[in-house]
């Protein structure tokens, strides 16, 4: 994922956020992507043909009112880290927020900031391993901070892990105990196919009952016991696999305030038959991609009000195979955020071609007067052109409603 674009979506979320509630310290961040609003007019029209264009002093993404005010309390998540690209812009953002807020030392908040605010998910082992060292890196290096040193356990699980025990060697780690004995079965259905769907896997829909809500909360410190007391020289590797799994249902089941990520950008024909079987039954309206795919999970990770901000392809926005899809997430979710980056939105020759665009969604119903910011950079030819772009060019305020009146659901 390309610095400005992680830059850009994170600080018209979190960014938009610390400048609503923490005025007073908004120059701690140079926050350079941020954009604020402009001023209300009452259609796409009599904006164009306005001859001054002025911005308020509101984030153009929102207030963000309903959110903890107490940092420990902030949430984000990446649900395809990666290399760990979003979890450490996030880290950087976060740490001298909690300095100043919590009047910390860079240790103290480091170590509160990986302990309580940043999550990941990965589907790569290997990615998993070079996530955890960029952030662990990056807490080592900070500046003012000791140095190498301790660090909290990482909120960032494997999702992908395979389970390569048998289905009686894994549930036997219960025990005695028949409620155990139910849980392990039930980790076991639904992680099977771990490697092939990652954090599309979403317990509360795959497996269905009340283990992965309420009573999952309660089976979840049986199960590290039982893993504990029955781990054996015979079964270590099946132990080891479980905790693992527990680790990663933990972060699957739990909601965020902010989800970051780049989804996989990949046409569903182009996936194998166990992953197009499993995304056509349970996010049929995202059929066509595994990105809308995707968005359609990540939906599900968001507390009220919560906000997500993706790289995400742009073909989706406006082709007739994916209308289902934009009249979903239209109806359910309230857009904020609409950048058309177009062609050569990345430096890598094999993404260069990609056509992309950075939405941001809120989880919250859209009224009639919901209207989302948009930017259009698309012909626009080099990354340093579309950068000033992003900083600079004029916001359009877009009718969200007024969408679902175009043809196909099409995005203006």
């Amino acid at each position: 994922t390309e610095p400005y674009m992680v830059s850009f979506l994170l600080d018209n979320s979190l960014g938009a956020w610390w400048v609503t509630n923490y005025p007073q310290y908004k120059g701690i961040l140079p926050l350079e992507y941020l954009r604020y609003a402009p001023e209300k007019n009452n259609d796409e029209e009599d904006q164009e043909n306005n001859k001054e264009y002025k911005e308020t002093d509101i984030p153009a993404t929102g207030m963000f009112e309903s959110w903890p005010k107490n940092l420990s309390e902030l949430k984000m998540l990446d649900p395809c880290c990666g290399s760990g690209h979003f979890l450490v812009a996030t880290m950087l953002m976060l740490v001298p927020m909690r300095m100043k807020v919590e009047d910390l030392t860079a240790d103290e908040a480091i170590e509160k900031v990986l302990a309580q605010n940043i999550h990941g998910l990965e589907l790569d082992q290997r990615c998993v391993e070079i996530a955890a060292f960029n952030v662990a890196l990056e807490s080592w290096r900070y500046p003012n901070c000791s140095g190498y040193r301790p660090l909290p356990l990482l909120n960032v699980a494997w999702v992908g892990q395979p389970i390569k025990a048998k289905k009686e060697d894994w549930v036997s780690l219960a025990g005695n105990d028949d409620r155990l004995f139910q849980g392990m079965a039930k980790l076991y259905d639904t992680f099977k196919d771990a490697p092939v769907l990652g954090s599309l896997i979403d317990p509360t829909k795959t497996v269905g009952g009340d283990l992965f809500t309420s009573e999952y909360t309660e089976l979840k410190p049986l199960l590290n016991e039982a893993l504990h007391r029955f781990e054996t020289d015979d079964n270590k590797e099946v132990a080891i696999a479980a905790k693992g799994i527990v680790k990663a249902i933990s972060l699957l089941t739990r909601k965020y305030q902010i989800v970051l990520t780049n989804v996989p950008f990949k046409e569903t024909k182009q996936l194998n038959n166990k992953l197009q079987e499993f995304i056509f039954k349970f996010y049929p309206k995202g059929k066509t991609n595994l990105a809308t795919a995707f968005i359609l999970r990540i939906s599900k990770f968001l507390v009220n009000e919560g906000i997500t901000a993706l790289v995400s392809p742009h073909e989706w926005l406006y082709l007739k195979s994916y209308d289902l899809h934009r009249k979903e997430l239209l109806e359910k979710m309230t857009w904020k955020g609409v950048i058309d980056l177009g062609e050569k939105a990345f430096e890598s020759p094999q993404a260069s071609g990609a056509f992309t665009a950075l939405i941001i969604l809120k989880n919250t119903l859209p009224t009639s007067n919901t209207y989302y910011s948009g930017i259009n950079i698309a012909p626009l030819k080099t990354i340093v052109q579309k950068v000033i772009g992003l900083k600079g060019d004029d916001i359009i305020k877009v009718q969200q409603k007024g969408q679902l009146k175009n043809p196909d659901y099409r995005i203006g």
